[in-house]
């Protein structure tokens, strides 16, 4: 949980010129697209690197940076691409893709044998299960984006936004859970 208070506060960050477009000004949304598009750098690597570590019984760690490197890759190469200056879905898409990936394999490896730790009480369980939920419901919204922006009622396209912030929200309620299990003393 060291230092994990980082992604919160960038997310709260990156988020504010999203926030004052949406209810200000829509000549802010070009400079909200970029930001978002360039943090998508830090929310993969920084959500993979702490799935990584909390992975139990790490034997293959090659493995994981082939995966990290081909998904940060895959980001790099649909954000330069894409138009900078609007959301890139299918980057968005991939980097979900890879997180669920490694969230995936650490549930593999937490449950491959009987767990040692009380899930209860973990914070790197409830962190991973929030992003885990997240990025799963995440992938088929950002892979089909662009496709939707042009073809959805405006409406139909701030219900779609309403649903991914809501993951957003629920993950985060996640992170609550995880901070208040680190501070809490634990019973045996």
């Amino acid at each position: 949980m060291k230092g994990f208070f980082w992604y919160p506060l960038l997310a709260v960050i990156v988020s504010l010129p999203a926030i004052f477009a949406f209810f200000f000004s829509k000549s802010l949304y070009p400079i909200a697209n970029i930001s978002n598009n360039i943090s998508l750098f830090f929310h993969f690597s920084f959500l993979g690197f702490f799935i990584i570590r909390a992975i139990p019984d790490r034997k293959n760690d090659y493995l994981f940076k082939i995966i990290f490197v081909i998904f940060f890759a895959l980001i790099a190469l649909l954000l330069v691409t894409g138009n900078i200056k609007k959301i890139n879905g299918p980057a968005f898409a991939t980097a979900n893709l890879g997180l669920t990936i490694f969230c995936i394999i650490y549930y593999y490896r937490l449950f491959n044998d009987l767990p040692i730790l009380n899930l209860r009480t973990e914070p790197s369980f409830w962190i991973i299960t929030g992003i885990f939920f997240c990025m799963t419901l995440h992938i088929p919204m950002y892979a089909t984006f662009n496709y939707l922006n042009n073809k959805v009622t405006s409406p139909s396209y701030i219900v779609l936004k309403s649903v991914a912030a809501f993951c957003f929200a629920i993950m985060h309620l996640f992170f609550i859970k995880a901070y208040l299990c680190s501070v809490r003393p634990h019973k045996r």
